[in-house]
Parts: structure tokens; C-alpha cells; sequence
């Protein structure tokens, strides 16, 4: 566990550089191209690449759902949005299921909408405030490595639905440095019913796990992009309960020529095609698999629900930037 305020990993890994280099036969140790800042007081992890900051994890005690704020694109603009009206519970990226119910508890907690859990405040906020009787709450970080251009770290989260603790969930992070403003970021979790057995229903229309939420300069109704999925369908007409392994949301540059976007994955472990949620507005992301879309089903005491995806932040469009051939890279390991 990181009991430090404020912890720069950047210093970490420069000490353990210097320890290498106590060794006269040992080769210059490469430059981390990757550096990692956790801020425990403003409960935010800030990741950079190249010395540029990549994407902002938000995780402190006064957000209903920890989310990403936001993915920045190559160029550096942001690709995600934070809070949207008319959807303020959508949270750029993040994990989340709308009926969880423990075994023994009457209710069946919408953990995706605990931000109508919290205090209504009109002189303060347009929106529900803290504190939130439902949400996912961090625990730590643990066993932080950086290496060149790769980094990768753990997280536990719980869920709660007031004072009742619903399951564990433990997450994976590993990201690398592509070149030229680009990264990928390898996401897994597990949903563990470690407090009982956990039973989730959903629907066939109103649920990603994971999430995504693009901001206006990115999506298809106002920013001109494009959805593309790994069957060629196009847009959410074409792309929206449809099967696919992978889904790339991309937009134009700003005043100049050029694209740039953001590819979801399925990892092949987890026996993609999917079908997927994809909005225009900007909303999108993977369905459960078979048996666990559209039914209720439940995580046996001391079990878990797992997911694995890969984001892509890429120059150029779907074809331009190569994410076909770079999903078969990622199942081989090569990415």
C-alpha cells in the first residue's frame, strides 16, 4: 500500500537507476519515457509519456465513480469529458453495472448512477455533491514497476451501497509509450465477490463494461468523428449491439490536417466478438460476453467477473493508424 501524501515515482525509479549503476560492469540503464505521480490529497494519478501528461485517474473520497479526467490524444487535446449534461453520470472512462445486488441485501444497488445518490445543492452544483450514498470507493495502489517505456500498477476498489461493502474489485494497469504522442493503455479487472455472492442483472441496451464517454470535439454528432468497428461497420447505425473484437472512435485535428482517435479492444482471452454499446453523441464501449449480457447472473462467494481490454491512442484514422494489424499485435503479446 503507497502510505506517502504525495508520491513521485519518477524519484522512485531513479534511485533504483542509480543503485544499477553502482555495478562498474553494468550497462547504461535506458531513460524511463514513462512517469507516474500519485497525489493522495487530490486523490489523482497522473500518468506522462515523453514528459507529457498522457491521462489523469481521478480516485479521491469526493467522487462518486474513480474515472479517468481525461485521455489526452497524441496531439494533447482531451479525447473524454469528465461530466455531461444531459448525462453528468457518464465519467469519460470508468467501471461500473446498474442492478448489484449481495446476497442477504434486499436492494439491487445502481452503482452506475450513484451520482443521483449524493446531496442535492443547487447553490453549489447543478449536480448531485458529495458525499454519495453509492459508489465505488479506492482502497491503494500496489506494486508500481517502470521500465523504459512501460509502467504498470495495481488498484483496489470497493463497492458500496451505503455502509454495506458489495464486492472487491482489483484492477491491472500496464501502459506503454508507442512514439509520436501515441500509447496504449492494457486495462483488466476483476469483480470479486469477496463479502458474499453477487448477483448483477442487465439489460440488452443500457450497460458498456467498460465504459467510454468522448468529448464534443470527438464525437460524431458535433466534432465530425467517425465510428468504425473490426467488421466494417460505421457509425452507431452500423456499429451499436453489433459483434465486433475491436471499435475505434476517431476524430479530425482542430485547423489542421489529420486525424488522431481512440481504439477499445477486446483482449482475445476473453473469446471476443462482443457485442458493443456505440452512441454518436460519444458514448460507447463492450458488452459482456455470452451469458453475461442481458440475463442476471451471479458471482459464487470467493469468485470473480473478469474483463480485459486494450485502449489505443493513435495518430491517423482506423486505417491510418494501422489498429487492425495492432489488435493482432496485442494478441500476440507484441504491443
Amino acid at each position: 500500500m503507497l502510505h506517502a501524501t504525495r508520491l513521485s515515482l519518477l524519484l522512485l525509479c531513479a534511485a533504483t537507476a542509480a543503485v544499477a549503476c553502482s555495478d562498474s560492469m553494468a550497462a547504461e540503464p535506458a531513460a524511463n519515457r514513462i512517469a507516474v505521480d500519485i497525489d493522495e490529497d487530490a486523490g489523482a494519478l497522473t500518468l506522462t509519456v515523453d514528459a507529457r501528461t498522457a491521462f489523469v485517474y481521478r480516485f479521491g473520497p469526493d467522487v462518486d465513480l474513480p474515472h479517468f479526467d481525461p485521455f489526452n490524444s497524441p496531439s494533447g487535446r482531451p479525447m473524454t469529458v469528465k461530466i455531461a449534461d444531459p448525462y453528468p453520470h457518464h465519467r469519460s472512462f470508468w467501471v461500473a453495472d446498474e442492478r448489484v445486488q449481495l446476497e442477504g441485501q434486499s436492494d439491487k444497488a445502481n452503482i452506475y448512477s450513484s451520482l443521483y445518490s449524493g446531496v442535492v445543492d443547487k447553490e453549489r452544483s447543478k449536480w448531485p455533491v458529495p458525499p454519495y450514498t453509492r459508489r465505488v470507493a479506492h482502497v491503494e495502489f500496489s506494486n508500481v514497476k517502470i521500465s523504459g517505456d512501460a509502467a504498470e500498477f495495481d488498484e483496489k476498489l470497493t463497492w458500496k451501497n451505503g455502509d454495506v461493502q458489495l464486492l472487491d474489485e482489483l484492477r491491472h494497469y500496464r501502459v506503454r509509450a508507442l512514439g509520436e504522442g501515441e500509447y496504449f493503455l492494457d486495462f483488466s479487472f476483476q469483480l470479486c465477490a469477496s463479502y458474499g455472492a453477487v448477483t448483477i442483472t442487465r439489460d440488452a441496451s443500457h450497460y458498456g463494461i467498460p465504459y467510454i464517454r468522448m468529448n464534443e470535439t470527438f464525437n460524431v454528432e458535433k466534432g465530425g468523428g467517425k465510428i468504425v468497428n473490426s467488421s466494417g461497420g460505421v457509425n452507431q447505425a452500423g456499429t451499436n449491439n453489433q459483434p465486433a473484437t475491436w471499435v475505434d472512435y476517431s476524430a479530425p485535428l482542430e485547423g489542421q490536417q489529420g486525424w488522431e482517435g481512440l481504439a477499445c479492444m477486446i483482449h482475445p482471452d476473453r473469446k471476443p466478438p462482443h457485442l458493443w454499446l456505440t452512441r454518436d453523441y460519444g458514448t460507447w464501449g463492450p458488452r459482456g460476453p455470452e451469458g453475461f449480457h442481458n440475463t442476471t447472473f451471479t458471482i459464487p462467494k470467493g469468485e470473480s467477473y473478469d474483463q480485459q481490454v486494450g485502449l489505443l491512442i493513435h495518430n491517423g484514422d482506423v486505417e491510418s493508424g494501422n489498429v487492425a494489424n495492432r489488435y493482432k499485435a496485442y494478441g500476440d503479446g507484441r504491443l
